[in-house]
């Protein structure tokens, strides 16, 4: 998120950045966070990450790669199940699939 952004904002542009895709945000999905994932550096620093999922319609734009995606698409919810995701990222999918309207905050 940059200085000045807000969440939705920083959500539209990550999307852009990373797929090529115009969105506009739905929902929010939900906000996780946990202790169990510290990220340590050389330097020292350290951080925890705080994720924040957004449900989103695309608008426009162009599916693709960038510098920061290696593979871009569109999957089913059997190929889901199949890739090879990190759990950080499988559970706001699950928790998507349940189809619970208020936000998740784990």
């Amino acid at each position: 998120m940059d200085p000045g952004e807000s969440l939705e904002e920083c959500c539209r542009r990550e999307v852009w950045e990373e797929t090529g895709l115009i969105v506009r945000v739905v929902r929010l999905i939900g906000i996780y966070s946990t202790p169990h994932r510290v990220t340590y550096y050389a330097d020292g620093h350290r951080w925890q990450t705080v994720s924040v999922t957004f449900l989103t319609a695309m608008t426009g734009g162009t599916l693709g790669l960038s510098d920061e995606t290696t593979e871009v698409g569109f999957f089913s919810l059997e190929e889901i199940a199949q890739l090879d995701l990190i759990d950080p990222h499988r559970k706001p999918v699950q928790d998507f699939l349940v189809g619970q309207e208020a936000a998740f905050i784990r």
